[in-house]
């Protein structure tokens, strides 16, 4: 019996890696960027009531919050893209760790910044988006000001801030849980061969002819979901939890217009959307309906569903060859998009 074991990262060629060098050059260069905004931070505090003093005062903290971002963005991408190759690995859980800390405490730093920006009345406003200081920060200004009525005091932003990260350590849970505890076994084909079954190999197997492989393949990747259905039902409760509380803390009247608010989709866009789905449901039933007569099914199962219908056309795409097809897509735009 011949068995695929999966890959270690150490066996992929270079070319197949991301290269996080384009980030930075190694860690000790990712170290100099932490210890810089640790060092840096503080200092937003020189802006601490005196938000709305002027057009030029309020155009200085927010250029500055914005260097603070540019780099707490470089330090936190190349640190999550670092645990994306190897979530068990001990140093890039710690690097995220330092991050998520840091992030907490820079939050708690700046909670004055929107409290102040929102205390400025609307006369003075008006006039603060029309100085030539803030033309570049219009857009950015208008989806702070329409916060206004979910933005707390000073003090009650700094404490969400500072639970920030307890707010959200279902997600942690979740995706360590998912991503390294959890553990699908393998597949033996109709070759013999053993093949392993993991969350990136899952979908390849139900495009398999072999029904005995699809159907194998869905439960056994399910079956280890059911395996941890407590504590996966656990963080998702703690998800809703969680959603519920932020938005009751200010003042929407449901989690789902508090998702919604940021990107200005009032909820009944959202409900439209949802009852739209339902009167596709028929449709889509004809459609299943059809595949399982052309698949000559007496029931069709969910792992019947992505099987391609038509046997004689099979295509595979190398992973160059995507690379060259999607950098050719993006030519129309520009060398900086398609380089």
């Amino acid at each position: 019996m011949e068995e695929q074991k999966i890959p270690t990262r150490a066996d992929i060629p270079d070319s197949d890696k991301w290269d996080l060098t384009h980030l930075f050059a190694d860690v000790s260069k990712w170290n100099e960027d932490l210890e810089w905004i640790t060092r840096t931070y503080r200092k937003i505090t020189e802006w601490k009531g005196r938000v709305g003093e002027s057009a030029q005062t309020l155009a200085g903290v927010l250029e500055f919050e914005k260097e603070l971002d540019l780099k707490v963005e470089r330090v936190y991408h190349f640190a999550s893209l670092q645990l994306a190759e190897d979530s068990a690995n001990n140093d890039y859980l710690a690097r995220i760790g330092q991050l998520q800390n840091l992030m907490t405490n820079l939050a708690e730093a700046s909670a004055f910044v929107v409290p102040e920006i929102q205390a400025i009345d609307d006369t003075r406003w008006e006039e603060f988006v029309a100085d030539p200081a803030l033309k570049d920060w219009k857009i950015p200004l208008h989806k702070i000001r329409r916060m206004r009525p979910h933005v707390l005091s000073e003090r009650e932003e700094r404490l969400l801030a500072l639970g920030a990260a307890a707010l959200d350590g279902y997600d942690d849970a979740f995706s360590q849980l998912t991503n390294v505890d959890m553990k699908f076994g393998v597949l033996i084909d109709v070759d013999g061969r053993e093949k392993p079954l993991t969350q990136s190999t899952y979908s390849s197997f139900l495009l398999k002819r072999d029904r005995d492989l699809r159907e194998r393949a869905f439960k056994q990747f399910y079956d280890e979901f059911q395996d941890h259905q407590f504590t996966l039902a656990a963080s998702l409760a703690y998800s809703v939890k969680a959603d519920v509380f932020r938005a009751r803390a200010r003042n929407f009247s449901s989690a789902l217009e508090a998702s919604l608010f940021t990107d200005d989709v009032p909820v009944a866009v959202y409900d439209g959307l949802i009852n739209a789905v339902r009167e596709g449901i028929p449709p889509l039933l004809h459609y299943y309906e059809l595949r399982r007569r052309v698949l000559a099914l007496d029931r069709l199962r969910a792992y019947d569903t992505y099987v391609p219908l038509v046997p004689e056309i099979e295509t595979q795409v190398s992973f160059d060859e995507a690379i060259n097809k999607v950098v050719a897509s993006l030519a129309p735009m520009g060398e900086e998009y398609s380089r």
